[in-house]
């Protein structure tokens, strides 16, 4: 893997990641993530002839921090890195909190997109009595003051583990496990998957104003839509596993009823790790575009 950073027009950098060779896909990663988290998709690249391109949102990671008011906001940053690396069609693939920002993009430069796919993406404004299926994650996410303290200590804990097992044995970790479907504990048993999602973790919250990069995405999820979605194309993939405990399987089939012509693919007994899964099956469908 390659990590690089560019500088943008206004001066920050941008920071992001490539692997492998082949068709280019941009990957959007998750809510308190990082470009690092591509390294998951490793077999895509070997799979599906292709080249896997993630960036770190502002804040995140290697890139410069801005706020954000919209969830439009970084399309700029985008289309810059895109014409940095000489690409004028691509594919964009989205998980989680990524997902989002895909939508945002695709609506708005739909000319540039060969394929969609976004995977366990929530609805928005996100229903967040709901929520990371946690009873508190209501109030985290609705008040400033009680997300600062609980993403502080989740920054603290998340930088504070020298290494995955200490990070699942604190209490973050084990709310981390709490919120995971049965297939999705495969993929935190599993030592060297874990050990990835937790250096992206702490490559999201090497900023010290990371935390209010998470709670800035968050505070945008609560945004009613304001998309043009009737720009989007029928090469939209809306995946979602059925069992899906950090954004459940209702935000799939909002998305799909708000957007005409979407391919709705629900995945039975499989959750938020749905994408990584399925991953034969995501080489197939990205490289035949």
């Amino acid at each position: 893997m390659s990590s690089q950073t560019i500088t943008l027009p206004d001066g920050r950098k941008l920071g992001y990641a490539t692997i492998g060779k082949g068709n280019p896909v941009m990957y959007f990663h998750g809510t308190a993530s990082s470009r690092l988290e591509v390294y998951l998709l490793k077999h895509l690249t070997v799979k599906g002839n292709l080249q896997l391109i993630a960036l770190d949102r502002p804040g995140y990671g290697l890139s410069t921090y801005k706020p954000r008011k919209s969830i439009q906001d970084i399309n700029s940053d985008i289309n810059c890195l895109a014409d940095h690396l000489g690409i004028e069609q691509f594919s964009v693939l989205g998980w989680s909190g990524g997902g989002v920002f895909t939508l945002a993009y695709i609506t708005c430069f739909p000319k540039r997109i060969n394929c969609s796919i976004i995977v366990g993406t929530p609805d928005l404004p996100f229903d967040t009595s709901i929520a990371h299926n946690i009873p508190l994650a209501k109030y985290v996410m609705k008040f400033p003051f009680i997300g600062k303290i609980a993403m502080r200590n989740m920054r603290r804990q998340v930088l504070k583990a020298d290494c995955t097992e200490a990070f699942l044995r604190s209490s973050q970790g084990r709310q981390t496990l709490h919120t995971c479907s049965s297939r999705d504990l495969t993929f935190f048993s599993n030592p060297t998957w874990m050990g990835l999602m937790h250096q992206s973790m702490t490559e999201a919250f090497r900023q010290s104003n990371s935390v209010n990069v998470v709670l800035e995405e968050h505070q945008l999820f609560l945004k009613p839509w304001n998309l043009p979605f009737k720009n989007i194309s029928d090469n939209l993939w809306v995946w979602q596993g059925a069992e899906d405990k950090t954004c459940p399987v209702k935000n799939a089939y909002s998305i799909a009823h708000k957007i005409e012509n979407c391919n709705l693919e629900v995945f039975p007994r499989q959750g938020h790790c749905v994408i990584f899964d399925n991953l034969e099956r995501l080489s197939e469908l990205l490289k035949s575009f």
